[in-house]
């Protein structure tokens, strides 16, 4: 899948703000690497389990780092941001917006008000 342009106008159709829809986009990214791994690691213990039952490996190390990346499989999982994006655009995201400056306007009021 090749790279697509997406314009600004598609973007602030959902919010006018391109700093909140950029903070949206990557919070559901780090959302699904999460998700993600969890299942990885979930799949990595039923095997290390399968393992000590078989009595298979009795020698080897408890845990062995793989360093081979298969291209393809890299290639054909959908990126995080790619599906963050895909979400936000098509507005199956759901979020609420927050006032940066809340809290210190809130004490600059409490401070005025005490002079």
């Amino acid at each position: 899948m090749g790279l697509q342009t997406v314009p600004f106008r598609k973007i602030e159709e959902h919010t006018e703000d391109i700093f909140e829809a950029v903070t949206v986009i990557a919070k559901r990214a780090r959302q699904i690497i999460g998700d993600r791994y969890v299942i990885e690691e979930e799949r990595r213990r039923e095997e290390e389990n399968l393992e000590e039952i078989s009595g298979e490996d009795e020698m080897a190390p408890a845990y062995e780092v793989d360093t081979e990346i298969d291209r393809d499989a890299y290639d054909s999982v959908v990126k995080p941001t790619t599906v963050g994006l895909t979400e936000f655009l098509s507005g199956e995201l759901e979020w609420e917006k927050q006032a940066m400056f809340e809290d210190s306007a809130a004490e600059e009021a409490d401070t005025a008000e005490e002079k």
